[in-house]
């Protein structure tokens, strides 16, 4: 079953039991059965037990699709989207993230510390993006944002505003509050490209950003070599 219809799993299954039973009543009544015979509590537990299997598949996709740690989308759910690139509406941009010095907070501080770090960057993530936009863990400190329908100024100003809120917020982990920053790389297409040719792009601008650190750099025009 594929990605999409897993989230209507228990409408589906719903719909399926309730039209499995409707032909067996309807059969009833062509043959019917003895007298006093009813179907009703035969559907109606039908349906519960289709309802309730459909939310326990759900539950099973939301966390195939979801980093344990961070909640974002994880690294599968974000290449079969970027799949569908052709399916989203142009200009799509897509940034790379990643936390400047990482490895300190882990070092200096402990692990547990630097997983709280993670939670609270993907955090400013999410408030700072739209719902049709696609947040995901894509390894260790570096994340990725899906933007569909949004040019490279609009992406770039979207850029600037994550990289300040970062960088004048204090993070609470454990016993200590870090000051940090993250560098972003930009890539925006106006037409359909290979997600892999599109992730790179957008890896390349985010090495120059990790130059300096604390930067967004926007990768060049990217040429249409099939028109």
């Amino acid at each position: 079953m594929k990605d999409g219809y897993l989230k209507f799993a228990p409408y589906i299954l719903v719909s399926v039991g309730l039209a499995v039973w409707g032909i067996s009543y309807y059969l009833s009544n062509i043959f019917p059965a003895h007298e006093g015979f009813t179907w009703l509590p035969f559907i109606l537990s039908q349906v519960f037990a289709n309802f309730f299997c459909g939310i326990f598949i759900k539950k099973l996709y939301e966390q195939a699709s979801k980093d344990s740690l961070t909640g974002a989308c994880n690294r599968r759910y974000f290449a079969a989207k970027v799949s569908t690139l052709s399916k989203m509406k142009f200009p799509v941009s897509l940034m790379m993230v990643d936390i400047d010095n990482f490895k300190k907070v882990n070092d200096v501080y402990g692990h547990l510390a630097g997983d709280e770090l993670l939670k609270q960057v993907a955090e400013i993530l999410y408030n700072n993006v739209r719902k049709t936009d696609l947040v995901a863990r894509w390894g260790g400190e570096e994340f990725t944002i899906v933007l569909p329908n949004t040019s490279p100024e609009n992406a770039f100003k979207l850029a600037e505003r994550i990289k300040n809120i970062v960088e004048t917020n204090t993070f609470d982990i454990g016993m200590s509050k870090v000051s940090m920053t993250i560098s972003i790389g930009i890539a925006t297409t106006t037409f359909p490209i290979h997600p892999d040719c599109f992730v790179d792009f957008a890896d390349k601008a985010l090495y120059k950003a990790k130059e300096t650190k604390n930067a967004v750099v926007a990768y060049g025009q990217i040429e249409n070599t099939t028109a």
